[in-house]
C-alpha cells in the first residue's frame, strides 16, 4: 500500500510538486522571519556578552540596556570595589559622536572608553592588530562594520584616522566583536581618549565592570550592591536578559511575529487544501482498493505516508533556501551576527506539520466516508 500511494504522488506530478512548493516557501518565510527576530534580538545584548571579562554590571536604577546611557558618578566606582567578594571593579565610558574619515565619509560613531589601567572590557578577539595597541592616547580599534563603512573596499592600513570632534583618533586595529542592534561601528579606545572626546560631561562613568572573587557568588554580590541604594547591580546575563525583554516589548518584534504566523497560515492553508483537492480527485483509485479489500487504516496510513512525504521534502527544500539566503546576508558586516538556530529550524517545521496535520485527517475523514461501489458509478 505505501508503494501504491507513493505511485499516486508520482503520478500527479503538478499537484505534488505544488505541494511540496507550498511547504518549502512557507518554512522559508518562517524560517527567514524568525531568524531575522532571533539574531536582532540577540543583538540587543551583543556588546554586552562581549565582555568576557566581567560578571557583573552596576547601572543607574533606570538602565534596562546597553544602548540607555546615565553617567554614574565616580565615587560609585569606590563603592562597588568596597564591597566584600568583588575582586575588581572598574568603569566603562560610553558616548557617541560623529566621525569624519580621511575620505569625507561621515557616520555616528559608538565609542567604548576602556580602562586604561586594566584594560576591562577590552575584546579577546582581533581580525588585524593587537588590542592592547589602545594604551596610546588617541587611537582605537573599530569594528569590521565600522571599517567597511568609513573604508569600503579599502584592506586595512594602521595609523588611518578618524576625526571625531577636531581630533585624530588613529585606527590601530580590526575587533572581532558582535554586530551591533543600532547598526552604529563600534570603537573601543582607552578612558583617557574616550573623556577628552565626552565635551559637556562632568561624569566619566556610563556603566561599573565587576568581577567576583573565588567562592563569590555573582547574585549575592548583586544584592549587597543594590542594598547601598542608588545602584543598580545584575550579572552579564541577567543584564543581557533585560535588554533582549526591553526591545522585545517594543513594536518591531511584534511585526515580525506576525509575517511569521502568516507564513504558517498560509503555507497550511496551501499545502491542506491541495493535498485535499488531489485526495478528493484520486477518488475512484480510493474506491478501487476498497474493492479489492483494503481497510480504511491501511488507507490511513497510506495518506499519512504522502502527507510526510510532501513535509519532509518541503521542509527540507525550505529549511535550505533558509539556511543559504542566512550566509548570503551574513557577508554583510553589519549583518554578520544573522544565524538560523536549529531550534527555530525544528519548531518552524513542527509547527507546519501540526497544522497540516488537520488537513491530512480531513483527508482521511473523506477516504472513509468513499463508497467501494462508487467505483461503478
Amino acid at each position: 500500500m505505501n508503494w501504491v500511494g507513493l505511485q499516486m504522488l508520482r503520478n500527479d506530478r503538478a499537484k505534488f510538486a505544488a505541494m511540496i512548493v507550498a511547504v518549502s516557501l512557507a518554512v522559508f518565510l518562517m524560517q527567514n522571519q524568525a531568524a531575522i527576530l532571533a539574531t536582532m534580538l540577540s543583538m540587543t545584548a551583543a556588546q554586552i556578552r562581549d565582555v568576557q571579562d566581567a560578571d557583573l554590571w552596576v547601572t543607574e536604577p533606570e538602565v534596562e540596556c546597553f544602548d540607555q546611557v546615565k553617567a554614574m558618578r565616580d565615587i560609585h566606582l569606590l563603592r562597588v570595589r568596597g564591597i566584600a567578594g568583588i575582586a575588581w571593579a572598574a568603569p566603562l565610558l560610553k558616548i557617541d559622536a560623529i566621525g569624519h574619515s580621511e575620505g569625507g565619509r561621515l557616520n555616528t560613531v559608538t565609542l567604548l572608553g576602556i580602562d586604561d589601567a586594566s584594560l576591562a572590557g577590552l575584546p579577546h578577539q582581533m581580525r588585524v592588530g593587537r588590542a592592547d595597541a589602545i594604551r596610546e592616547l588617541d587611537t582605537a580599534i573599530i569594528d569590521p562594520g565600522g571599517h567597511e563603512l568609513f573604508f569600503p573596499g579599502e584592506p586595512f592600513q594602521a595609523g588611518r584616522s578618524l576625526r571625531i570632534r577636531d581630533r585624530r583618533i588613529r585606527i590601530m586595529g580590526i575587533s572581532d566583536i558582535a554586530a551591533p542592534f543600532t547598526g552604529l561601528p563600534m570603537l573601543h579606545t582607552s578612558r583617557s581618549t574616550a573623556a577628552a572626546l565626552n565635551l559637556g560631561e562632568q561624569h566619566m562613568t556610563s556603566f561599573i565592570l565587576a568581577r567576583s572573587a573565588p567562592g563569590s557568588r555573582p547574585e549575592v554580590l548583586c544584592q549587597k550592591i543594590n542594598a547601598l541604594g542608588g545602584l543598580r547591580a545584575r550579572t552579564t546575563e541577567q543584564f543581557a536578559a533585560d535588554a533582549m525583554w526591553f526591545y522585545g516589548s517594543q513594536g518591531v518584534p511584534m511585526l515580525f511575529m506576525i509575517t511569521i504566523t502568516i507564513g504558517l497560515i498560509v503555507g497550511a492553508a496551501i499545502t491542506g487544501q491541495t493535498f485535499l483537492m488531489f485526495i478528493k480527485e484520486n477518488a475512484r483509485p480510493l474506491s478501487m482498493l476498497k474493492v479489492v479489500g483494503t481497510t480504511d487504516r491501511q488507507l490511513g496510513t497510506m495518506i499519512l505516508l504522502q502527507g510526510t512525504v510532501v513535509l519532509v521534502l518541503g521542509s527540507c527544500f525550505g529549511s535550505g533556501i533558509a539556511a543559504a539566503v542566512c550566509n548570503v546576508i551574513r557577508t554583510q558586516p553589519f549583518l554578520r551576527s544573522l544565524y538560523l538556530p536549529w531550534e527555530i529550524a525544528l519548531g518552524t517545521c513542527l509547527a507546519l506539520a501540526s497544522v497540516t496535520g488537520i488537513a491530512l485527517y480531513a483527508s482521511y475523514r473523506h477516504v472513509r466516508g468513499l463508497e467501494p461501489a462508487a467505483v461503478f458509478r
